[in-house]
């Protein structure tokens, strides 16, 4: 009897004393039967992008490693699109991940489910229906797969050619249909466009996984127009957050010598200098949980309901990203960042 009660005595501080490690719950993609095991996913932007991330074929295998290291660490979205890529090397990030996963298929390295998601550029030159289909051929044949899980908008015409957005978001529908994909997605995609492209597919019977929109600390109006609400809470769609930590600004680097090479050191220099606030409590917030703060900036979008999608090009970068899952900013540290958030008085684009 004395045995049983130092036992449960045991169990009882064990399960209730201190705190239980945090595991992840995985969510699953808006209306389709999609899941991701983890909320972070993995973004392909600067596969094949000279211009903005200085890409080069020799970063191939490297990027290989990467994805090895995404899938380890239990990512199941991997974001992409048919424009990825400079110049010749267009549609380069969806060869590469397509290599990715042949390579583990035929090596048996992996069981776990993987969504691989691309968007298909509206270009002014696809006007048809059927020219959205023929490009999510085109991604397949550079896949080296039979079906996607889910083709996307990449941006809506709405605004500028609505009948070139209303035969394109039929071409998704049809591609759905034919086979080519287990979901449809919207990338960039506001409030009003979003419902109106919601109801076109709900009424084809589509379902709609993802709306990807630009989505951090320096990029907050899709959260400010109620787009998020709108996706999670009226459509049940997952809000997929893009440029989580706004083209690495939210790595917080100390000082402009900190500052990349080319492009991304003209947008440091124009939002760092009045987000100052923000990039110190992000350290201090850091520091407190020994993390880093970019993984502080991934866990707020994280907290917010989105699924963040984050550029990596090295295992290490990855897994530093991978850091952000497993626990979650306390309440207050969401409002104290979101208050900083507000006080930067320059924001990174808005793109809806």
């Amino acid at each position: 009897r004395w045995l049983l009660l130092f036992c449960a005595s045991r169990w009882y501080a064990e399960v209730w004393c201190f705190q239980l490690p945090f595991v992840e719950p995985g969510l699953t993609l808006g209306q389709s039967s999609l899941r991701s095991s983890i909320p972070l996913g993995l973004g392909t932007w600067s596969w094949g992008n000279k211009l903005l991330w200085r890409y080069s074929e020799a970063q191939d295998e490297a990027i290989a490693a990467t994805w090895r290291a995404a899938v380890d660490g239990g990512v199941s979205f991997f974001d992409t699109g048919d424009s990825y890529g400079t110049g010749a090397l267009e549609g380069r990030a969806e060869f590469l991940l397509g290599q990715c996963r042949r390579r583990d298929r035929e090596r048996r390295l992996f069981d776990r489910r993987l969504a691989y998601g691309t968007k298909l550029a509206v270009y002014p030159w696809r006007q048809s229906p059927d020219s959205f289909v023929d490009a999510l051929r085109a991604s397949l044949d550079r896949f080296g797969l039979d079906r996607v899980e889910v083709a996307q908008a990449h941006w809506s015409a709405r605004n500028y050619w609505p009948p070139q957005d209303r035969a394109l978001l039929e071409g998704l529908a049809r591609c759905y249909e034919l086979g080519l994909c287990e979901a449809v997605g919207l990338s960039n995609f506001g409030p009003r466009a979003l419902e109106q492209a919601a109801t076109l597919f709900a009424d084809r019977g589509v379902p709609v996984a993802v709306n990807q929109v630009q989505f951090s600390l320096l990029s907050t109006q899709p959260e400010d127009t109620g787009l998020i609400d709108l996706c999670r809470n009226q459509l049940g769609i997952t809000p997929v957050a893009y440029s989580p930590l706004a083209l690495g600004a939210l790595a917080a680097p100390d000082a402009p010598a900190d500052y990349p090479d080319g492009p991304r050191a003209f947008l440091y220099s124009q939002v760092l200098p009045g987000a100052a606030s923000l990039t110190s409590l992000l350290r201090d917030i850091a520091a407190a949980r020994e993390k880093t703060p970019a993984q502080v900036a991934l866990n707020w979008t994280i907290c917010k309901g989105c699924l963040p999608i984050v550029g990596a090009r090295t295992p290490s970068r990855m897994k530093e990203n991978l850091g952000a899952c497993g626990w979650r900013l306390s309440e207050a540290e969401v409002r104290a960042l979101d208050d900083a958030a507000r006080s930067a008085t320059k924001k990174a684009t808005q793109n809806i």
